[in-house]
């Protein structure tokens, strides 16, 4: 059954019951966490990856990461221009305590950190985010040219329905595929909200799409092998617009089985960030 329209007792409409987002219709809108506290959350079943039953992607916890440093005394003259997503093992599906603070402060740049707890005390992972000052034409743009690929020849790829994190994205595959090693190019559109009934915000969105960059170009048997980000870096030249994320990728792994993963970010008017991974490779 689609991810939007779990049946009535399911674990997913059990865990929005409990916090009064009570509407079971078909067409109801479903999210990747449910908030339980201020600063606390629950993942849900559509934030399942395709490694363990038992444990999140990669991409919602990053996703939320993003969230609370971003909501963490935000200011609209400054927004996060790098972060650095640091994984302690694998993210349970179970409630996550966030605690964020300052590490550095400055008139102009400062550096937040969030930390993700279980209710075992357990840091399972860590983000820091730089944050500057921005200023209307205080310095000259200068962009790479690139060219931004239509989905009009772009198609999907059905093992990325085969867990749930996968089945709630939209994917068009404009090169490569998950299956497919090498290179890969793709449109990707979240259909759920990171949070309840918040609706997703722009950057929200690249961090659950981009932690994606390893499994749709991977060089290697998604069957035969393991290659799990312990890691993840992205910086942003400029502001997302959309929620529907362009993904242009590369992995490289070398013999002794690190790897990494680079790309392109952008969306339908600019190429707007990078992101790299660190792999763990390994066979299954």
């Amino acid at each position: 059954m689609p991810l939007d329209g779990q049946p009535v007792n399911s674990p997913l409409i059990d865990a929005q019951e409990k916090t009064g987002d009570t509407d079971s219709s078909p067409s109801a809108p479903v999210s990747y966490f449910t908030r339980q506290d201020a600063h606390r959350y629950l993942p849900l079943p559509p934030s399942e990856g395709p490694w363990n039953p038992l444990a999140c992607h990669g991409g919602p916890p990053s996703a939320l990461a993003v969230h609370e440093l971003e909501g963490y005394e935000s200011n609209p003259e400054r927004r996060l221009s790098q972060v650095h997503v640091d994984f302690f093992g694998e993210v349970p599906l179970k409630p996550l305590t966030w605690d964020t603070k300052r590490l550095r402060s400055g008139r102009r740049i400062e550096l937040i950190e969030t930390t993700a707890r279980t209710d075992a005390e357990r840091i399972v992972l860590s983000a820091r985010g730089w944050r500057m000052s921005t200023e209307a034409q205080r310095a000259p743009q200068r962009e790479p040219s690139t060219v931004i690929p239509g989905q009009e020849h772009g198609h999907p790829d059905q093992t990325m329905s085969s867990f749930p994190y996968g089945a709630s994205i939209d994917w068009s595959f404009l090169e490569g595929g998950f299956t497919d090693p090498g290179p890969a190019t793709v449109w990707a559109q979240p259909r759920l909200n990171l949070i309840d009934r918040e609706p997703l915000q722009p950057i929200e969105a690249v961090f659950l799409v981009a932690d994606s960059a390893n499994g749709i170009s991977s060089e290697l048997d998604f069957h035969q092998f393991l290659f799990i980000p312990t890691a993840m870096e992205i910086a942003l030249r400029s502001r997302p617009l959309s929620t529907e994320i362009g993904i242009s990728a590369r992995t490289t792994v070398a013999h002794d089985g690190i790897g990494t993963t680079r790309a392109t970010l952008f969306d339908r008017d600019h190429s707007y960030g990078y992101l790299l991974q660190t792999l763990y490779v390994d066979r299954r």
